[in-house]
């Protein structure tokens, strides 16, 4: 097995299966953007399976160290979220 390094420092994981749901497929480029606007490339958003949060009007995102803790912390993202917030708590260096 192979290792390479990569041109990123974090992943960041959004529920496909919700962004259907909530007919929002268009969430993970809107946050790509997003960061890519803010100078900010060495985050990767990638779309992933269920997540098992499954809200009802929201679409289900994690950083990869949120998953890392226990229990492992979600966020739900609502519709009138806005844009700015969702980069400003991805980019949190906490």
């Amino acid at each position: 097995i192979e290792s390479s390094a990569v041109g990123w420092s974090e992943l960041v994981f959004v529920c496909s299966k919700c962004m259907k749901r909530q007919d929002r497929e268009d969430l993970r480029g809107e946050i790509k953007h997003a960061l890519k606007h803010a100078g900010r490339r060495e985050l990767r958003v990638v779309a992933c399976g269920c997540l098992d949060l499954c809200p009802k009007n929201g679409v289900t995102l994690a950083r990869g160290r949120d998953l890392a803790i226990k229990p492992p912390l979600l966020r739900v993202i609502g519709e009138d979220d806005r844009m700015q917030d969702i980069v400003d708590w991805l980019l949190d260096e906490r």
